[in-house]
């Protein structure tokens, strides 16, 4: 899919340099949040010196691994979990570095592409997106949704359809055009821990105009999500015994 793509180092010297907050990302009417090539109008962008450390979060954890597409190491996925100093609410960050530019398939080589970053378990939580970049050719976030269905497609591009559960990250990162990386696309919780999912992550490459060649190609592998504090087992025992408590007052009130 050969759409002209603009890298972080073409908005250096577009407008001025503002930092902007995380958006929430919406819940009804238009779905999409659609980012912009000048840095200081684009909604989505948290500024050339922001990062979560000078934001006032620390790291909590981190995994850096390889992704296999249609049998092809293609590239490296970074997924790291920052927890605030304030309030331990959690950030979630990730970015793709794409290594190869064609993957062959029986007789023909296709180009290799990623359009969309799909990451799954955040249903019940509060979510705001935002990016940053990490080196001055990082690609910016073209848009992003509470949507599982947002993948371009051919001829017609499908009607976002909101799903809870699903951040869509929009991006074209692709060896052959010049823009191999994303930049760091990252979602502000409201949650407090987090875990590890074996379907965390899917990654996807729209079809060409036929769709055919290529068609649609996904991968989904492991990454963070947050996750319901579970209580102690301490907790357990209070909360137990704070029931008996409850059953043994009402069986009293019924004998009186």
């Amino acid at each position: 899919m050969k759409i002209k793509t603009i890298a972080l180092s073409l908005m250096l010297g577009l407008g001025a340099h503002a930092a902007h907050a995380f958006v929430a990302l919406p819940e009804s009417g238009d779905l999409r949040i659609v980012g912009v090539s000048n840095a200081a109008a684009d909604p989505l962008f948290l500024g050339f010196d922001w990062t979560p450390e000078s934001a006032g979060y620390t790291r909590a954890a981190r995994r850096i691994s390889s992704v296999i597409y249609d049998g092809t190491d293609i590239g490296t996925f970074y997924d790291f979990v920052y927890r605030s100093t304030t309030d331990s609410t959690l950030l979630f960050a990730s970015r793709f570095e794409l290594d190869v530019g064609e993957i062959e398939i029986g007789d023909l080589d296709y180009e290799t592409e990623i359009n969309d970053i799909l990451r799954s378990g955040y249903a019940n939580y509060d979510v705001s997106v935002g990016w940053y970049a990490a080196t001055d050719e990082d690609l910016r976030l073209q848009s992003t949704a509470h949507t599982s269905n947002g993948v371009r497609t051919r001829p017609t591009n499908p009607v976002d359809v909101f799903d809870d559960n699903v951040v869509d990250f929009r991006t074209d990162i692709s060896v052959e055009e010049g823009n191999p990386a994303t930049g760091w696309y990252v979602l502000k919780t409201n949650a407090t821990e987090f875990t590890y999912l074996v379907d965390a992550v899917t990654i996807r490459q729209a079809p060409s105009i036929d769709g055919m060649s290529p068609p649609l190609r996904t991968a989904t592998f492991e990454g963070f999500a947050p996750v319901t504090d579970v209580p102690e087992p301490e907790t357990y025992a209070m909360l137990l015994a704070g029931l008996g408590l409850i059953g043994f007052a009402a069986r009293r009130r019924t004998k009186g």
